[in-house]
């Protein structure tokens, strides 16, 4: 049972779906307006960084060496 101050019980999941099409949409409209070519290109980067994390959280999570023994050995 949680507490009654449990800080992630009100806490979002974030949807990178959502925040990597936002912010596609955000670079798309800034780059259609004179001067806010930077801000495209920042926003750019972030798109690259929502990626990355994206990437991150997909990939399978490596096991230690003692753990891969430990498992290896367990064929019952």
């Amino acid at each position: 049972m949680q507490g009654p101050f449990d800080p992630k019980r009100n806490a979002t999941v974030l949807d990178l779906g959502t925040v990597r099409d936002t912010l596609a949409y955000m670079r798309d409209d800034f780059l259609r307006v004179p001067g806010l070519e930077h801000a495209a290109e920042l926003l750019s980067q972030a798109l690259a960084e929502v990626d990355a994390a994206d990437r991150r959280r997909l990939a399978p999570v490596p096991y230690s060496v003692l753990q891969a023994r430990l498992l290896a050995r367990r064929r019952n």
